[in-house]
């Protein structure tokens, strides 16, 4: 039963692996990027000036249009006609834009809503400061993963035999040694690892927003605020789910494996006096070695107590180096991921996704189309005849008020006679 979970985790483990290369790399990556360089849909006055300079210029067009044909038998002739549809359509799609546009300025809403609009053109110094930072943590942790990989490459005890396990570290890791740093002030050096985990995840997070719900090329869902399906929910949390096992992995044996696996634990490398004597340090304390997994004192073993994350994830790199070679050579492809996404990103100018945006402004009005019709009594049959109960339309009844009249003076006559 142990080694068929065991086997199962490892399994779930090489899944999320898989998701976790291609989504959470090119989050990490696009993550600081897209706080220093943002795109220009968030520019609401430039959009909305623009979208009425177009407006404009289309709806000149229009008139220009049908004072060229004004008084023409058979009204415009097929070209003009088909430019005049494409014009309508055109003003339709500006105008959602420059709605769009007065929104993001605050108009239309709330005293609290201008305010939060205030406050983010604010600070948006600090939000690039913030991404600068965050620039930096993202190409400290890809160093530490990269000294690692070579790390294991270079000095496991067993290679592929094994997984790839690495008896001590034997390249410095600035991770690892912040963190064990850290450890002397309680609990910073926890709440370092919180956030790190934190940022892992975000950019899993970041990369399914980019990149989409895909197989191979083919984009299944896509993930949009306040407009993603309940399947793309659905999916996204099971991927989420597969990643964050993928994660326990990486942080655990990439990332920082001397701290997840021993933390701050140390041990005195000397001889004691008796055998049932522990051995003295305090006057040697050139003699504290840190705790790893391969110590020439057997002293070490008694002392020294390893995490039990990292003794579930050895057993199964043990038991079944399959997967554990697959879960290391993917740190590989990680790392390569990121350096793509990173060089691409970082000489691409954000553009402005006008295609998306006029869809998701078509939906929201046709959204808000169906609510307000879904209000109204009788609506399903209203929509289908295009008539509402005890309202006259003023092109019908023209006839009918007509006859209705000239019958009426045929009985007064009728009377009268």
């Amino acid at each position: 039963g142990e080694r068929a979970l065991t086997f199962s985790i490892g399994v779930l483990i090489t899944a999320g692996t898989v998701l976790y290369c291609l989504y959470t790399a090119p989050g990490l990556a696009l993550l600081p990027l897209t706080l220093i360089k943002s795109a220009p849909k968030v520019s609401a006055p430039q959009l909305h000036a623009s979208a009425s300079s177009e407006l404009a210029q289309n709806r000149e067009r229009q008139r220009q249009l049908e004072r060229r044909n004004e008084g023409r038998e058979g009204g415009l002739d097929s070209r003009d006609r088909r430019e005049l549809e494409q014009l309508v359509r055109e003003e339709r799609t500006l105008v959602r834009r420059e709605r769009l546009a007065s929104e993001r300025e605050g108009e239309g809403h709330n005293i609290f809503y201008r305010a939060y609009l205030t406050l983010c053109a604010i600070f948006r110094p600090l939000k690039l400061v913030f991404g600068l930072l965050l620039l930096v943590i993202s190409l400290v942790v890809f160093a530490s993963m990269l000294i690692t990989c070579i790390d294991k490459l270079k000095n496991s005890v067993c290679g592929r035999h094994c997984g790839y396990l690495l008896g001590h570290t034997q390249i410095f890791n600035p991770i690892n040694w912040l963190f064990t740093f850290t450890s002397r002030v309680f609990p910073v050096d926890y709440i370092l690892f919180l956030l790190l985990t934190l940022l892992f995840f975000t950019s899993s997070v970041i990369g399914i927003a980019s990149i989409g719900i895909r197989f191979l090329w083919v984009t299944l869902f896509k993930i949009r605020s306040g407009k993603t399906s309940p399947n793309a929910l659905l999916m996204a949390t099971v991927m989420l789910t597969l990643m964050t096992l993928a994660l326990n992995y990486a942080l655990s044996m990439i990332v920082a494996p001397q701290y997840a696996t021993f933390g701050p634990q140390t041990f005195c490398d000397r001889p004691s006096g008796r055998p049932d004597a522990q051995p003295d340090c305090s006057n040697h304390h050139k003699a504290v070695r840190p705790c790893s997994e391969r110590s020439d004192n057997p002293l070490a073993n008694l002392v020294c107590t390893p995490s039990v994350a990292s003794t579930f994830l050895n057993r199964i790199t043990v038991n079944f180096p399959f997967l554990g070679v697959v879960d290391f050579w993917a740190q590989f492809a990680f790392l390569g991921i990121f350096v793509l996404v990173f060089v691409v990103m970082l000489f691409r100018v954000p553009k402005m996704d006008e295609q998306q945006m006029d869809e998701d402004l078509r939906e929201e009005e046709e959204e808000g189309l169906l609510a307000s019709t879904g209000r109204r009594f009788g609506a399903t049959w209203q929509d289908i005849t295009g008539k509402a109960k005890g309202v006259k339309r003023s092109d019908y009844g023209t006839v009918s008020g007509e006859g209705a009249g000239a019958g009426a003076g045929e009985s007064a006559g009728s009377r009268a006679g």
